[in-house]
């Protein structure tokens, strides 16, 4: 699966979120101390989804967000499900905040599977301790105190079903130690209790396992089984890369790494070197490290009266291939530049008309990293 769009993300989220009635003012970072030994999360994802939403502290950004001089312009994203179904009513779930939920709460992840139904997604909560009571107090609050649960065995494990008041929804609910999954579909987490009895997760995942690195407090990255950008991983379904967010006050930008198997390395290489380059106005890619150092050069030597000239010149002489657009005229033709462009950013391309994109990937003894740097035009 391509990696999906910012928006589908960002309902996909809402809606267990919502169902739990978890307010993002609620997530805190854990220092290392306090978390110990927890079970690996990548453990429990079974390895067949497309991609994984990972954070230590979802509030960070969602309260940094406003802040930033480009809100407006991406106010459709800010002001999508995401926001307006949890940060907009955390009033209602006030007397479960003021009974420790910021301090039950670790980290969540999601993810997403094979549907493009906002509902085919599953939510994992590394937690303290108290796991069935807490889902209990949290759904009762909502839901109303008399809602009880339906419970089915699957491979000695049980879940529990719990009917959301009046919808026609069901939160399917494991506990585990340390953990919380729930989703609306109870096969998604008899996917979940397959991959833990199998040994089908991400964490055996041959790929995906070895570049598993510790991270830096507040951060929110993208695993999708995508390459940095869609040229380059045509016809390889075990590529994986990563898309760490991190927002300034005039740029937003997404940064990290691409992972192949070493049967992949070959073609990945011959399809960067045989890009063909394009030099039109507001757009250019640039393709072989003497060329991109070449282009790099001759942008420094002169005047930056645009953005555009000074987006070209911040890129890294370094880099294997680099493009510089303004997202306006991508908009206009988003087909023709969309193989050169993460599909989030096609499939919503009007949300990025105020920026200049400026990308590059750096090849490193057959390690590629990738920087997407989205700087605010007005």
């Amino acid at each position: 699966m391509r990696f999906r769009t910012v928006v589908k993300i960002g309902v996909g989220l809402s809606v267990l979120l919502f169902c739990l009635g978890v307010a993002f003012y609620s997530f805190v970072s854990i220092s290392d101390a306090e978390k110990g030994n927890d079970v690996n999360m990548f453990s429990l994802v079974p390895d067949d989804c497309y991609g994984v939403l990972d954070t230590d502290n979802i509030a960070y950004y969602t309260s940094e967000f406003p802040r930033m001089s480009y809100a407006v312009d991406l106010e459709n994203l800010h002001h999508s499900e995401l926001i307006n179904n949890i940060l907009n009513d955390i009033t209602e779930y006030t007397s479960v905040n003021t009974h420790g939920l910021s301090n039950q709460i670790k980290r969540l992840m999601i993810s997403f599977h094979s549907s493009d139904t906002t509902k085919d997604v599953i939510a994992y909560f590394k937690i303290t301790s108290g796991a069935r009571q807490f889902v209990l107090d949290i759904l009762r609050q909502k839901y109303g105190s008399s809602i009880t649960a339906k419970t089915e065995e699957y491979r000695g494990k049980k879940i529990e079903i719990y009917p959301l008041g009046k919808t026609a929804n069901f939160l399917s609910v494991l506990c585990g130690e340390g953990y919380i999954i729930v989703s609306y579909h109870k096969s998604l987490i008899e996917r979940v209790i397959d991959a833990i009895k199998d040994g089908t997760s991400l964490e055996n995942d041959l790929v995906f396992s070895k570049h598993q690195f510790k991270k830096s407090a507040n951060y929110l990255t993208f695993y999708g089984r995508t390459a940095s950008f869609p040229y380059l991983g045509e016809g390889h379904n075990h590529v994986w890369s990563e898309f760490d967010l991190h927002l300034n006050s005039d740029v937003l930008y997404l940064s990290g790494s691409m992972y192949q198997p070493d049967s992949c390395l070959q073609d990945i290489e011959s399809r960067m070197s045989h890009i063909v380059p394009l030099s039109e106005d507001s757009v250019l890619i640039v393709s072989g490290r003497e060329k991109v150092d070449s282009c790099i050069i001759h942008a420094m030597s002169l005047p930056h009266t645009m953005i555009f000239d000074e987006c070209l010149s911040n890129l890294s002489r370094d880099a294997s291939y680099i493009m510089v657009a303004d997202m306006n005229k991508v908009a206009q033709d988003p087909k023709s530049y969309s193989p050169y462009i993460p599909d989030f950013i096609c499939r919503n391309i009007n949300l990025f008309r105020s920026f200049i994109m400026s990308s590059q990937v750096t090849e490193v003894n057959g390690r590629f990293s990738h920087i997407y740097v989205f700087t605010y035009k007005e």
